[in-house]
This record gives C-alpha cells, structure tokens and sequence, in this order.
C-alpha cells in the first residue's frame, strides 16, 4: 500500500514519457492510496489535456469513470491539523501536504516525481525509481569455525 499523488496517476492514466514506470509502480504495489484532493487535480489534468487538444472530452470522460472506479475505493481524508502543521513546518502547499500527510498518517511512503516533496520529507517521498530500486538484501551465514572463539 503506498500513497501516489495526483501526477502518479496522470502518468499512469494518460500516455506520456513516465507512463511505463507508473505502470511497474502498480505493478509493484497496486494499492494506491489517495486523498479526496486527487479528483479535482486529476479533472483539473483532464480539462488541461482537452484544451491542449491532447484527448477529446469523451476520451477523458472514459478515462474519468475507470480511474475514479478504481481509486474511490481507497480514498483517505488526512487530518487538517496535520496538513496544517505541514504547510506551517515546510512551507509546503495544503495540497502537496494532503498527500504527505495521507502518507504520515498511514505510515507509507508517497511516491511523488516532486523533488521539493523528495528533499523536504526523505523516506517518506519517494520517486518512483527509488520506489522501483530493489532493496539491498543480506546473507547471513552460519559461523564457520575461524570465526570462532577459541576455548580458554
């Protein structure tokens, strides 16, 4: 379960240089947690991609009702004292302190391309390479008889 913000699932949703990461992102963890905030930027994203030309508002509509289906499933509302706190502490916006106060809250990370959220809020903001980038493993061995004490 991670926390994705709103550019997460643009990537993910709409074709662009970042959308074969998001997917292995989903693929790696497909339980992607959202605030309520992620609609109005995603349609805000949507309206952007139709004046631009980029999808017609049918195309958007269809991309609309299979995202929403999906994500209004795991939608949080973080608290606004936290997000509050937040914005106070690292002058962050309300809005990018929704997502790392979702993240907080839950205690998971939020996978963000926003380097100002990467460098203010390190182990919790994390981008979707860090996100991808395995995590070190070690080995551990059975003493060998080298390794150990000698007897008195």
């Amino acid at each position: 379960m991670i926390v994705v913000d709103s550019n997460i699932v643009t990537a993910r949703n709409l074709t662009s240089s970042l959308t074969s990461k998001a997917e292995q992102v989903e693929k790696k963890d497909p339980v992607w947690i959202v605030p309520v905030l992620w609609r109005y930027e995603f349609q805000n994203i949507l309206a952007t991609a139709i004046k631009a030309k980029q999808i017609k508002p049918e195309q958007a509509l269809d991309i609309w009702d299979k995202v929403s289906k999906i994500l209004v499933e795991n939608e949080c509302e973080p608290s606004a004292s936290k997000v509050i706190d937040l914005v106070a502490q690292y002058g962050i916006t309300a809005y990018d302190g929704q997502f790392i106060a979702s993240a907080l809250e839950m205690g998971i990370p939020c996978v963000t391309e926003d380097r100002e959220l990467q460098e203010k809020f390190p182990g919790i903001a994390i981008s979707m390479d860090g996100f991808l980038k395995p995590k070190p493993t070690y080995v551990v061995r059975e003493v060998r008889e080298r390794y150990r004490k000698k007897k008195a």
